[in-house]
């Protein structure tokens, strides 16, 4: 029984993320484009974020998402899986980090109530975001020739 839900909830969530909310969230954002293929980043120094990315990528059988390169680094970065439980576990962070988007609020509103089996997680991440450095103004363009492990101390909560 407790197998099934969980599945129904991963469908749901996945349903809410790839047919609804990213066609839609496309639609209204305007970001710089992204100017790496995952050709590209395989060819970027080991340790390098972008090579980081895309092996990270290529392991999970993930491709690319045309707007969402820079989200993508961001689980590099924060070291959160690219799973239902590892997304819902970023937003709680970024939302204390007080990143206020609308994509933050209603992910972190829907996992909070299909997901209470994580609550403790979701405020422990909350508190890590809320004492981290934001990532605002940064330019993931350049970002990914860096080198992963300094970013994440650079990026690393207290």
């Amino acid at each position: 029984m407790l197998t099934t839900i969980k599945h129904l909830r991963s469908k749901l969530l996945e349903l809410l993320t790839h047919k609804f909310a990213l066609p839609l969230i496309s639609k209204f954002r305007k970001s710089k484009p992204f100017p790496y293929s995952m050709d590209d980043l395989m060819m970027f120094p080991n340790h390098t974020l972008g090579k980081d990315l895309v092996l990270y990528l290529k392991k999970m059988n993930h491709q690319l998402i045309p707007g969402y390169e820079r989200h993508d680094c961001k689980h590099i970065i924060l070291q959160y899986e690219m799973d239902e439980t590892g997304e819902a576990c970023m937003q709680f962070y970024f939302l204390g980090n007080r990143h206020y988007s609308l994509p933050v609020i209603s992910t972190v509103f829907i996992c909070f109530f299909l997901m209470p089996e994580h609550w403790s997680k979701f405020y422990y991440e909350f508190r890590k975001g809320r004492s981290a450095k934001t990532f605002d103004d940064v330019d993931f363009n350049t970002l990914v020739q860096q080198n992963t492990e300094a970013l994440r101390k650079q990026y690393k909560n207290t």
